[in-house]
């Protein structure tokens, strides 16, 4: 399936704004517009009333749901100035998570993390522009990911209504990291839940669970440790759209994405230990049940030597006649058999 999105792009010159996700919905345009005292909300509104709606003094957020029509969006690519390049990879839904500084704008993309059907790990691409007195987030599926920060803002909880568009943007990537510890708790208890099934009730079926938690690991380290360089990077980078007050608190992001990525691989050795250990127990049961067998056979092996023996069709088979043959076979196969149990037994070999 990716293979095939990324064939979108074969043959295009570089710089060419292609969707390269699976095309759902329509793109939804909304905008704030505030300050200490003021807050504004414009909802589904269109491109050339978002540039107007811009003030000199404010706080403004442009908010870009669905990113799937491309051409409708260049007139803002045109009027905010976003490169070519940076354009192209907010329409790149396989772009690696990465902070951008160029030609004094700053560009951060990033994966937003939530839980899908069947305990999977769904990825939504997420992109922020900041440029001169404005900030501008691309949503992929347009699932209203920063409405809690917008409801912050609304009521004036925070120091949001009182900073501008660089401390938004710090915001904004706080939230989504925050989302990573949601989905990193969770697969702690579920990791804890495996390892009371590994000891209580081991079986084939927790394979597939430890394969499945070991993709979201994956998943959640490909989008954690590139970003935690990047927003590293963002904290030594000396950019006019930063400011040293905002740059602290970008800071404390780059701590916990280290925290998270160091949790990541804590988990990733527990689980390759587990899966150790499932393979170790599967291995005790069959030897076990290979041991059964064998010493069932060994028991029985000699009572099937003598039975065939006497199972023989020839004329002249002087016991055959015997008044007690018949049980004294029998009485002798079953000494057989028990004398090959206690003589195991007294080797200790079950």
């Amino acid at each position: 399936m990716k293979s095939k999105r990324l064939s979108k792009k074969s043959g295009m010159p570089p710089g060419s704004p292609v969707y390269t996700g699976i095309k759902t919905g329509t793109t939804v345009i909304s905008m704030l517009v505030y300050d200490d005292e003021n807050f504004q909300v414009h909802e589904n509104i269109s491109l050339e009333k978002a540039i107007k709606l811009q003030g000199k003094s404010s706080t403004n957020w442009i908010i870009v749901k669905g990113i799937t029509q491309t051409e409708g969006l260049q007139q803002l690519a045109d009027h905010f100035g976003i490169h070519p390049l940076i354009f192209e990879d907010i329409f790149n839904v396989d772009q690696m998570p990465k902070v951008q500084d160029i030609e004094n704008n700053l560009f951060v993309t990033m994966k937003n993390l939530t839980w899908g059907a069947n305990d999977q790990i769904e990825s939504e691409h997420v992109s922020l522009f900041l440029g001169p007195n404005i900030l501008i987030s691309f949503e992929e599926n347009g699932n209203m990911i920063f409405s809690s920060i917008i409801e912050r803002l609304k009521i004036g909880k925070g120091k949001g209504r009182l900073r501008q568009e660089d401390y938004l943007c710090y915001l904004l990537i706080d939230h989504i990291v925050d989302n990573y510890y949601v989905l990193l708790d969770h697969t702690e208890d579920q990791i804890e839940d495996l390892e009371k099934l590994l000891i209580d009730n081991p079986s084939d079926e927790l394979s597939h669970t430890f394969l499945r938690l070991k993709k979201n690991l994956m998943i959640l380290r490909k989008t954690v440790n590139p970003l935690k360089e990047e927003v590293r990077f963002l904290t030594r980078e000396q950019s006019d759209l930063i400011s040293e007050y905002t740059r602290q608190y970008l800071s404390d992001v780059s701590d916990h994405l280290s925290f998270l990525t160091q949790s990541i691989d804590s988990f990733r050795d527990m689980i390759a230990s587990m899966m150790d250990l499932l393979m170790a127990n599967n291995a005790n049961r069959m030897n076990n049940i290979m041991k059964t067998l064998t010493l069932v056979s060994t028991i029985i092996i000699p009572m099937t030597l003598v039975s065939s023996i006497y199972g023989m069709n020839f004329a002249f088979m002087p016991e055959l006649h015997y008044k007690f043959g018949y049980p004294a076979v029998l009485a002798g196969m079953g000494a057989m058999g028990l004398g090959m149990y206690v003589y195991m037994k007294k080797k200790k070999w079950f």
